[in-house]
This record gives structure tokens, C-alpha cells and sequence, in this order.
């Protein structure tokens, strides 16, 4: 709402004629604020004049409206509990129909309450799509960055590898004032950006642009994180620097250079690390002690334990510069532009066992048992770049632009020797070259129009035209030695050699429109108008390599396809409420008519698909007050097959599992209802909040496991596509956190419960899956003085797994640990993470119940600008298990790296200062809610 009043404000100026006429009634709003510059919830507002008398309130923001005021001449009475009432009068404009007043700044009435400091807007604040944390009431020791502000928040996940979730749902994007900052990079904002300088965390539900600027969502959001800056440090200069060492031939250096001035943003940024895969090496940041995950499925701060994860064995050197320029150019036209450019160089050691169950023709079920060692090299650079201009061509008006640039090149080289045993009895080693290119390429054109003598009349329209190419070349050596199953005499042995050269072009086409026909106040009509088409252009030809390196093309095995998925939604819309209403839904209905068109050149067929649905339109949202709500919605999503499932021809890249296209796929479509329930009670610090999801998926693309025959005789299992129905979901997330008064004390409680049902076939026999899992984590955070900092944590996990044609699964995990930090000395600090992990259920685990210790010991030097830290990892050397994955008929269970106890020695230096932002001419600060400045 801010953001169309200050475009409304900023042209009234610019645009009135030279001979105003009188208009009848006008709209008058502004924020009141207290003196630290926040807004002022539930204050009392009266307006006054010969023709008005108007009462209201300021809302969330600290704002307020009043519409249809008839006289340009009125006074204001501004009253709230705990603040100096203030009373201003004036003239304004009378040609005006949209008047944005100064800010009103309420002074604290020291008369009341005594000593109590009031202060009226709560810790955490729920708005539409908006969950608000202010900063001020978290306390975090000085030279703190964002991440160790998170972690103090209600409901919020951080690891040390710079994940953040929200109850349970993963942040993917992160702002600065409401525009992408480091590229969006969520790691490495949070661990750079200072927690001195934030005065809000916003967590959005994101719609896209067009969505946030006129309120008509459509799709499914994302989770991003924006950080509102305090205004008296919204300008400053900020450097990072580290550089470390360790034991087992690690190097890490990173650069972090910002310059923030209120809109201005420039960043340069750069990241060196050369690190071993391991369970406290390949995942973590530059300067911090292993991923959060490691803390027995934790993924909190502080720098790690053990008990969990997924990585594996050999190196890593990754490699990562980005660049970010922000700025406005005049009063009309803003820029954005982010690189950032990724090469990674990742050597990857593993060793897997795995069961899968073969059914046969005579419906007996055969278990297939398969041991795995793999040698994995691959190495590439991606470069990214994208841009946004946003021009106001005046206060109705708006246009944006929106470029996206993707280079990348891959190299891979990789060996494994495969071991089978059971129904199919063969051995299998593979040596296999890969090179790929990807370059893409979009661009978005986004429109918007505003009726200004018609509040809430918007209309806009957005294209989008993208291409990406995805060429790849690939060589496969196999050699495969056969068994007799009865006495494991080898019975034969097969080489093949092959080439295949993979060249897939998908072009992206999608227009919009939207539409908004206010009805009344609360109310509006809102018409949506969506057409997505995606063209594949791909071809896959598969040569045989004798022994002289000659090549011959085997049809066969050889295709060029080409397919189209179009799909059109036409919507219409009833919404009534808005952020003041105490409740708002949406009921209306979208026509979604889905095609799905194939032409197979290399074999002159064609295949045509076309779908079309109506699926309602459903939302709902209670909001008891600001800190108070229930939302409850409904979605669906059409997903066509991908080139690998569509694709007519047999896939042979690995011989003894190919892949076997269907080109008659239909496009599945999944239905969601979500219901969320969040309520923070201020006085008490206590925060709950409850996520429901369930969905359900018409015709899933899922996979056929056939075992076929080969020319020697023996088997191999062939995977083939089909539509099924049958697939579901349903999951409970809740998270309850109580802080003390003083905030000293933080005790949490996290939990969720899942379920999902698979269909898949076997030999072409329907088979399911039925996998639920419950997890509850008690993860108390003690500060009970400045120099001490205490965390333990316990967590239960329990997952299992039925089959409808084989045995079971069962696994649990006991997770117990206990972090923090000492500070003694005036510049040292030591701090330590320990975790005990008790595991049942993987009869195959390296260590059944892991005890890692991890410590750190830290100096302080350059008058605090800079800190000396000592890093010692896994001192018990236990950290390395199994990570087990179920699949539709079986499970896969993979071996960890055992290179996980090490030392690392850092140097780093922070180097910063902050100043206030000033108005031009002097003039009051005005901001959105975003956190941007008029």
C-alpha cells in the first residue's frame, strides 16, 4: 500500500496542470512512527474539519486511510497508550486526490507506566503472504552477522552451510531492501551482511513481480528472506576477508565488499575452497566448522557435530566471484544487475549397497542385491547474469524488464565397478568420458496500469520468450562378466564400446494478463489470462566404437524427436479483504487446457495428447490480529514428462539398466490444499504455529521395471514410463517456542509427521510404497550472561517403509548434542559441539552410534577488527555412517567419507562503518514496506 502512495505522492507535483480544479473528495493517509523510527500499531487517528469526522487506526505498518474526505482543509489527532498525544492542522492541495502526509513521530509519554518502556509493535508480526520479525527485541553479541540474528528467531533453521528454513520450508532467495542482493545467494547474505544494521526480517510468500505489484497471485510461491535495514544504517561501507589452512591440504579464502546508500547498492564478492568431501569439510562455509546437518539432523548455528548427512569421499575446489550493482537513475528509472560465475572441480569417492525387488512373469517376487564403488570426476564453470530495469513512465504507468544470460561447460570422467548378486548374478565395470554445454537465455517484459480516480483498477500483462540448449557428448566402456547363479562360475563376458551424442533445444513462450475491477472498498473481481508453451527440439544418435576407434550409428538405438507442451489457464477471481480486514478469501474457478504434441522425424509417427480440467480457486485467511492467523488454500499444478521418459527410443548409457521412452505420456496433474495456523502471544514470548500439507497426483508419470532378457541369456532390468494414478502425500509440520522475558532463555519444540504413498509397476504388476516418518526435536538455547552460551539439543526419528511385494524397512536415530560458545579474556572465545547419534535399523553402518567432538578456540586481534580461530574437527574420528534412500521397490544405502577429523587455522577481518540516511533538501525519510526509500 506505501508503494502506490509514494507513487501517487512523488507525481502529484510532476503532473498537476497548470489551472487545478477543486475535486469533491480526496484520500488521505500516512504512517505515525515512535522516535526509533518504528511504526505505531492501533494508534487513534482523528480527522476533523467543517465537512469530516473521521475516526480510524493505524494498522501493522503504523499507517493509516481515510477515503472520501471532503475538505482540503483538516486537523489530525493522533493519540496511542504510552506516547504523547499530538494534534496537526493544515491546508493542502485541493486539485489533490491522493494526499500522503509526513511522517508524525509520537514522543513516549515518561508519565505513564513509570519506568516501562512502551513499545507498541510486537516481536513478530503476520500480514498477508508476510511473516515479520523486528530485530531490536533479539539480542546477539556485537560484530554479529545476519545468520546468528536467525538463529535467535522463532521458527527459523540455520545451518552452517547458510540454509535457512521457516518452520520446516526452505528459503530460496534473499533480498536487501526489498531487491535481490548478492545474486539472491541466501549463504552468502545472511553470513556476511551485519546484524547491527538490520531492523526487520521479513519472510514472504513470493508470487513473482507482477503478482507483488498487483496483487493477483497465481502459481505456487517461494520462500524468500528480506532484510529491511535500520534507517539511521542504511549507509555504509563494509569489508570481509578470510584466509585458512588445515591439515588435510585445505585452503579457504573469501572477499566480501559492500557499499550500501539506501537504494544504492554495489557488492564484490569471492569464494576459494579446496576441501575434502567429508561430513565436516565439503558442505560447510568459508571460516565456520562444519554443516549444521551434522548436529543429528539439527540444522541450527553454531559449528557442527555429527550424525548425519550425505557426503561423500574425495575433494572439492569450488571457485566463486559475484558481482551485484543497485541503483536509481533519476526519479523514474531503477537498475539492477547481478553476475556471479561457479566452477567447481569435485572429485566424489563412494560406496553404496542397495535391494531392489524384481517381480517375474509367475508373479514370484526375486531380490537383487548390489554392491557399488564409484570414482567420480567432474569439473565446470557456470556464469549467470541477469538484470532488471523498472521504469515509472509516470504514476500510472509502469514497465520492467527483466534479461537472464546462463553459460556453463561440464567434463566428467567416472569409473565404478558394480557387484550383483541374487536374481541377477553379474559383474560390471564402467568407464565413461561426459562434455556438455548449456547456454540459455531469457527475457521478461512486464507492463502495469493503474487507474488513479479508481482505486484498485489495475491492469497489466507480462511475456516471456527463454532458450535453453543442453549439448552433450558421451563414451561409454563397459565390461560385464556374467555368473552362473547356482555354482558363480563365470560363464561368459561382453565389452561394449559406445559413443552417444545428445543435442536437446527447449524454447519457452508464456504471455499473461490480468485484470482488477474493484467492486467496493474490500472487494474486487480479478480475470487472469495465461498461455505457456515449451518446445523440445531433440535428437539422440548412438554409435558403436571398435577396436580402431571407428564409429558406426546404430539406428536403433538412435532418434530425433520433437514435442510441444502448451498449456492455457484462464481464471476469474471473487476476493474479498485486504492487510486491515480481519478476515479475506478467494473463490473463483481456472480453466486449464494442457496439449502435449510429438512428432518422431526419425520414424515419421506422431503422437498428440490434450487435457483439460477445471480446478477451483480457493483461499482463506483469518486474521485474528496482527500476531494471529489462519490460512487455508488450494492448488494445482499441470507437470509434463521429461525428455528422458518421453523419449521413444531405448537409452543404453548404462547397459544393464536402459531406459525406454513413452510417447503417449500424459501431462500429471497435482492437486494441494494447505492449511497454516501461526500465533505469537508478545506478552508471554510464546510462539506456535502449525503447517498442513496433503496432495494428490492425477496420472504421475512413474516407472515400469521390467527384467528382460539380454542376447547372453541372462537378465537386466529395463525401466519403462506409464501414467498411474494412486500417488498422495500428507505432512504436519509444528514448531513452539517460548523465550524469556530478558530473551536469555529460548526453549523450542519442532516436529513433523509424514506420509506418502508411491505407485509404481513391476514386470507391469502395480506395486506401492508406503513410507511415513516422524521426527520430534527439543532444542533448548541457553544465554544466561554475555560470556556463556549453552545449546543441547535431542531429537527422535523414526521412519518406515512397507512394501506391497517384499518386506519392510525400518530405521530410527537417537540424536543427542550439546553446543555453544565461552568468551572469556575480553577476546577469546572457545566453543565446542558435541553430538552422540544412537542408530537401529542400517545392519550395514560403518558407526551404529557416532560420538563427535568438535571445538574451536578463537583470539580476537586488531583492536577486535580481526579474529585468529583454531578449528579441530571430529576428534574421536567416528563421523562416518550410512545414509539410506528408499526407492519404489527397494532401498539404497550409501557409505560416508571417513576423512573427517582434521585441524583448520583462519585468519579473517571485518572492517566496516555504518551512518544514517539523509532526505534530500532535508526533507523526511519516507520508506515502503519492503524497506526501500521513496
Amino acid at each position: 500500500m506505501l508503494i502506490t502512495m509514494g507513487v501517487h505522492f512523488n507525481s502529484s507535483a510532476q503532473t498537476t496542470p497548470a489551472k487545478p480544479q477543486p475535486i469533491p473528495t480526496r484520500q488521505v493517509s500516512g504512517i505515525v512512527k515512535d522516535s526509533t523510527n518504528q511504526g505505531v500499531i492501533g494508534a487513534s487517528v482523528t480527522l476533523t474539519s467543517s465537512a469530516d469526522t473521521l475516526r480510524g487506526s493505524t494498522n501493522e505498518d503504523g499507517v493509516f486511510v481515510f477515503r472520501n474526505v471532503k475538505s482540503w482543509v483538516f486537523t489530525l489527532d493522533v493519540r496511542s497508550l504510552g506516547y504523547v498525544a499530538k494534534v496537526i492542522s493544515g491546508k493542502y492541495n485541493d486539485a489533490t486526490p491522493r494526499l500522503t502526509l509526513d511522517p508524525i513521530i509520537l514522543k513516549t509519554d515518561s508519565r505513564m507506566l513509570d519506568a516501562v518502556i512502551v513499545n507498541g509493535t510486537p516481536s513478530i508480526v503476520y500480514k498477508t503472504d508476510t511473516t515479520e520479525y523486528r530485530a531490536s527485541d533479539y539480542v546477539v553479541r556485537a560484530g554479529a552477522t545476519v545468520d546468528e540474528l536467525l538463529q535467535k528467531m522463532e521458527g527459523m533453521e540455520v545451518g552452517n552451510d547458510g540454509s535457512v528454513t521457516v518452520n520446516g520450508t526452505a528459503i530460496a532467495k534473499a533480498r536487501l531492501n526489498g531487491k535481490d542482493i548478492y545474486g539472491g545467494d541466501v549463504a552468502t547474505t545472511i553470513q556476511n551482511l551485519p546484524a547491527e544494521i538490520v531492523e526487520k526480517i521479513q519472510i514472504v510468500d513470493d508470487y513473482g513481480n507482477t503478482a507483488a505489484r498487483t496483487g493477483i497471485k497465481d502459481g505456487d510461491p517461494t520462500k524468500v528472506l528480506n532484510i529491511t535495514t535500520k534507517t539511521e544504517k542504511s549507509v555504509g561501507n563494509m569489508a570481509r576477508l578470510n584466509f585458512g589452512v588445515g591439515t588435510l591440504d585445505q585452503l579457504e579464502a573469501s572477499a566480501n565488499i559492500t557499499r550500501i546508500n539506501m537504494n544504492q547498492t554495489l557488492t564484490a564478492n569471492g569464494t576459494f575452497m579446496q576441501t575434502p568431501n567429508g561430513i565436516a569439510g565439503g558442505n560447510s562455509s568459508v571460516g565456520r566448522l562444519g554443516s549444521g546437518n551434522n548436529r543429528g539432523g539439527r540444522s541450527g548455528g553454531g559449528f557442527g557435530g555429527g550424525g548425519s548427512g550425505s557426503a561423500s569421499g574425495g575433494t572439492s575446489l569450488i571457485t566463486r566471484p559475484s558481482f551485484t550493482y543497485r541503483d536509481k537513475f533519476g526519479k523514474k528509472l531503477d537498475f539492477l544487475a547481478n553476475y556471479a560465475f561457479r566452477y567447481n572441480d569435485n572429485n566424489t569417492i563412494t560406496n553404496s549397497y542397495s535391494e531392489f525387488n524384481n517381480i517375474l512373469e509367475n508373479n514370484q517376487v526375486e531380490k537383487t542385491f548390489t554392491k557399488r564403488d564409484a570414482d567420480n570426476q567432474n569439473f565446470g564453470g557456470t556464469h549467470n547474469i541477469n538484470f532488471e530495469l523498472e521504469y515509472a513512465i509516470d504514476s500510472a504507468n509502469f514497465l520492467q524488464f527483466r534479461p537472464t544470460i546462463s553459460l556453463g561447460n561440464t567434463d566428467s570422467e567416472n569409473t565404478s565397478r558394480t557387484f550383483q548378486t541374487g536374481f541377477i548374478h553379474q559383474d560390471q565395470t564402467n568407464n565413461s568420458k561426459i562434455t556438455g554445454k548449456t547456454p540459455n537465455i531469457s527475457g521478461t517484459v512486464a507492463y502495469q496500469h493503474l487507474w488513479l480516480r479508481k482505486p484498485g483498477r489495475v491492469f497489466s500483462a507480462e511475456a516471456t520468450i527463454g532458450r535453453q540448449k543442453n549439448d552433450n557428448e558421451s563414451e561409454q566402456n563397459n565390461f560385464i562378466r556374467y555368473y552362473d547363479g547356482a555354482s558363480n562360475n563365470v560363464e561368459k563376458d561382453s565389452t561394449i564400446h559406445r559413443a552417444i551424442n545428445t543435442n536437446n533445444l527447449q524454447k519457452n513462450y508464456r504471455a499473461s494478463l490480468t485484470y482488477s475491477e474493484p467492486l467496493s472498498e474490500l472487494s474486487r473481481l480479478e480475470f487472469n489470462a495465461n498461455v505457456e508453451r515449451r518446445g523440445y527440439d531433440n535428437s539422440k544418435i548412438t554409435s558403436n566404437i571398435d577396436n580402431l576407434n571407428n564409429r558406426s550409428v546404430i539406428d536403433s538405438l538412435s532418434n530425433i524427436f520433437d514435442y510441444f507442451f502448451t498449456q492455457y489457464r484462464n481464471s476469474v477471481n471473487y476476493k474479498y479483504g485486504n492487510n486491515k480486514s480481519k478476515y479475506s478469501f478467494s473463490l473463483g474457478l481456472t480453466g486449464v487446457n494442457t496439449s502435449l504434441v510429438g512428432e518422431k522425424v526419425s520414424l515419421g509417427t506422431k503422437t498428440d495428447q490434450s487435457y483439460f480440467k477445471v480446478i477451483p480457486i480457493a483461499r482463506f485467511q483469518l486474521r485474528l490480529s496482527s500476531t494471529h492467523q489462519l490460512a487455508v488454500y488450494y492448488r494445482g499444478n499441470a507437470n509434463e514428462p521429461n525428455f528422458d521418459q518421453i523419449q521413444p527410443v531405448r537409452d543404453v548409457s548404462n547397459p544393464q539398466r536402459p531406459i525406454v521412452g513413452n510417447p503417449d505420456l500424459k501431462a500429471a496433474f497435482t492437486h494441494s490444499v494447505v492449511g497454516q495456523y501461526s500465533n505469537y502471544i508478545a506478552n508471554s514470548k510464546l510462539n506456535y504455529s502449525v503447517r498442513v500439507n496433503s496432495s494428490i497426483t492425477e496420472n504421475q508419470v512413474s516407472s515400469n521395471t521390467v527384467p528382460i532378457k539380454d542376447v547372453y541369456g541372462s537378465f537386466k532390468n529395463e525401466t519403462r514410463y506409464i501414467n498411474i494414478n494412486g500417488n498422495n502425500k500428507q505432512s504436519v509440520d509444528y514448531s513452539i517456542s517460548k523465550q524469556s522475558s530478558d530473551r536469555k532463555y529460548n526453549l523450542s519444540l519442532t516436529g513433523s509427521i509424514d506420509k506418502n504413498r508411491r505407485v509404481a509397476m513391476s514386470n507391469s504388476v502395480k506395486t506401492t510404497s508406503d513410507t511415513w516418518g516422524f521426527k520430534e526435536s527439543l532444542g533448548p538455547r541457553i544465554n544466561p550472561t554475555t560470556w556463556l552460551e549453552i545449546n543441547p539439543y535431542i531429537s527422535y526419528d523414526f521412519n518406515k517403509t512397507s512394501y506391497s511385494i517384499a518386506d519392510g524397512i525400518t530405521q530410527q536415530i537417537w540424536s543427542v548434542s550439546l553446543d555453544g560458545n565461552i568468551y572469556f579474556l575480553k577476546n577469546m572465545q572457545f566453543g565446542y559441539a558435541l553430538s552422540k547419534n544412537y542408530v537401529s535399523g542400517i545392519n550395514n553402518n560403518v558407526t551404529n552410534n557416532p560420538f563427535v567432538i568438535n571445538t574451536m578456540l578463537q583470539m580476537k586481534v586488531f583492536k577486535n577488527k580481526g579474529a585468529l580461530q583454531l578449528r579441530a574437527y571430529d576428534l574421536l574420528n567416528q563421523n562416518n555412517f550410512i545414509n539410506r534412500t528408499t526407492s519404489d521397490n527397494g532401498f539404497t544405502e550409501i557409505a560416508t567419507n571417513p576423512n573427517s577429523r582434521y585441524v583448520m587455522l583462519n585468519l579473517s577481518m571485518n572492517l566496516q562503518k555504518w551512518t544514517g540516511a539523509v532526505g534530500k533538501k532535508n526533507q523526511n525519510i519516507r520508506r515502503r514496506g519492503d524497506g526501500s526509500f521513496f
